[in-house]
């Protein structure tokens, strides 16, 4: 029985992770909003023929999205918006756009990794991160940002 209930249990984290980003109409309004921002600027910069469209949302956080869009079987047309009846083509060029904050600067190629890493890193590290406890006295920071010991009476 035991055995049943965790292959259950699995069956369903993996389709809930799968399904995740993938389905466009599933997307809540902030982000179907921000996929939008990207299909017309990498319809506007790259779109050479072909229209490309959503395929995923992938390592996505408070401050920063990155949408994956894939060229499709449709002819680019104006406006650039979703399409549901294009198909997705499994082919290059892939692209990677990227919202920092609300703003999104050119879409990149997908195999550009490396320039896709920095940016998203640099809108990583304008973010101030909380860590749970930081507010407590031992975690506090003098003036020149060192991290001060020995009693709490004394810093």
């Amino acid at each position: 029985m035991r055995g049943l209930l965790f292959l259950l249990n699995t069956l369903l984290l993996l389709e809930s992770t799968k399904a995740k980003g993938m389905i466009y109409d599933k997307l809540n309004d902030d982000d179907r909003k921000i996929v939008d921002k990207a299909i017309a600027q990498a319809n506007k910069d790259y779109g050479n023929g072909k229209h490309l469209d959503f395929f995923t949302i992938v390592n996505q956080n408070n401050n920063m999205v990155n949408v994956v869009l894939r060229p499709t079987s449709c002819n680019r047309t104006t406006p650039s918006v979703h399409r549901k009846e294009c198909s997705l083509h499994n082919k290059p060029p892939q692209f990677s756009c990227i919202d920092c904050k609300g703003t999104m600067e050119r879409c990149l190629l997908l195999k550009q990794t490396e320039e896709i890493k920095k940016r998203m890193e640099k809108c990583s590290l304008s973010v101030n991160i909380h860590r749970t406890g930081s507010a407590h006295a031992m975690f506090q920071k003098s003036g020149n940002e060192q991290q001060q010991i020995g009693c709490l009476g004394c810093i």
